[in-house]
């Protein structure tokens, strides 16, 4: 998964200050226990910009050194307006770029969650259910959908949907897509959404060709962790389904009611993973990470699985990717959290603590697993 928020724009000036970026918020982070590794600092300090053709081309040949196959962006998409779009376009300008990509719709409202005022909305995500909505859309996506370097499944291009419950009519828009896909020459779009939260309503997913564990939610989310868990996944199902001026305030009360951060154990979330693992379906497939605190943005309402070390994610990532020998080749994907989601510690490039050791592990993981780098 690579995020694509590490440079400016109009938007974020206006909202948070002139040439605000995520990296402001990473300076700032500070410890909120002895031994809680923050701040985090990238190597040699390198707070880069993805606006820069350059930072995109060494992104990806650090990737290509250590055995990484391609990057999910996350696409930011408002009904035709666009945010954080630049180091994709990038991407689809630079025919030199040489590495596989696939886009995943971060189909969510965004708010000023960061400072624990959720009711403050930014900008709205709505989901017209129209055609007019859809071949807008369309008319982007395509440009990534039929590009050499796409991430194909079955001859299909990639398309990733992060809360598909949350859009109306979603079925039929998918089936536009696939329509109008076929009419530019595709085989169609080979569709898959995020496990991350509950989804509400099996049908609703039908069009989808497949799924993938987004980790560590999928872990947190799961029975045999915390029922704790469940519950507050299930009032946010129901919340979700209040009128909008009566969930800004509960949010807005949640936010002020949670003054203190939530500490879960690396060890026990990864043998969730391993677990889920060995149940997949030929149609889901599996997630991993590396690391999670997201202190950087919430500060003392932080979650945070607390325990990361390179030692301890080559014991797991290794028992992850031996589960998988079994799985068609077509199909033996498997999708990370994250290549460069700082705020969120959810990082495999170089920081200045480890350098590149977690990188190492996916290197010597994919290695022996395959017998080639």
């Amino acid at each position: 998964m690579y995020f694509t928020q590490l440079h400016a724009i109009p938007e974020n000036d206006e909202w948070w200050g002139k040439g605000f970026t995520d990296w402001e918020n990473v300076k700032k982070a500070e410890p909120l226990f002895e031994a809680h590794y923050q701040p985090r600092v990238p190597s040699n300090s390198d707070y880069y910009d993805q606006s820069r053709l350059q930072t995109i081309k060494k992104q990806v040949e650090l990737a290509k050194k250590y055995g990484i196959y391609g990057f999910c962006h996350y696409h930011y998409w408002f009904d035709g307006k666009q945010l954080l779009e630049t180091p994709t376009n990038l991407w689809l300008e630079n025919k030199d770029v040489d590495f596989p990509f696939c886009l995943s719709w971060a189909n969510e409202t965004w708010s000023r969650r960061w400072d624990g005022q959720d009711h403050h909305i930014l900008i709205q995500q709505t989901h017209p259910p129209t055609k007019e909505s859809w071949s807008k859309h369309f008319d982007y996506l395509i440009k990534a959908w039929t590009d050499e370097r796409a991430i194909k499944i079955d001859g299909k291009p990639v398309f990733i949907i992060y809360r598909p419950q949350k859009i109306d009519q979603i079925d039929s828009m998918l089936r536009y897509w696939n329509d109008r896909a076929k009419e530019q020459g595709l085989k169609g779009i080979y569709f898959i959404f995020q496990e991350q939260y509950k989804l509400p309503d099996s049908e609703q997913l039908q069009t989808f060709d497949a799924s993938f564990q987004f980790q560590p939610f999928n872990a947190l989310l799961s029975d045999a962790y915390s029922w704790r868990a469940q519950l507050r996944q299930r009032l946010r199902l129901l919340i979700d389904k209040l009128p909008k001026n009566t969930q800004s305030s509960i949010w807005s009360l949640w936010a002020s009611r949670r003054n203190s951060y939530t500490i879960h154990d690396y060890d026990k979330v990864w043998q969730l993973i391993i677990e889920k693992s060995k149940k997949l379906r030929i149609d889901e497939f599996p997630g991993a990470f590396v690391d999670w605190d997201n202190t950087a943005r919430y500060g003392n309402r932080a979650t945070i699985i607390h325990g990361a070390t390179p030692e301890k994610f080559r014991y797991w990532f290794g028992k992850l990717v031996e589960s998988l020998s079994s799985r068609p080749e077509e199909l033996n994907y498997l999708f990370f959290n994250a290549w460069n989601e700082w705020a969120e510690s959810a990082y495999v490039e170089p920081d200045e603590k480890l350098g590149t050791a977690y990188l190492e592990v996916i290197r010597d993981a994919i290695t022996e697993s395959t017998g080639e780098i």
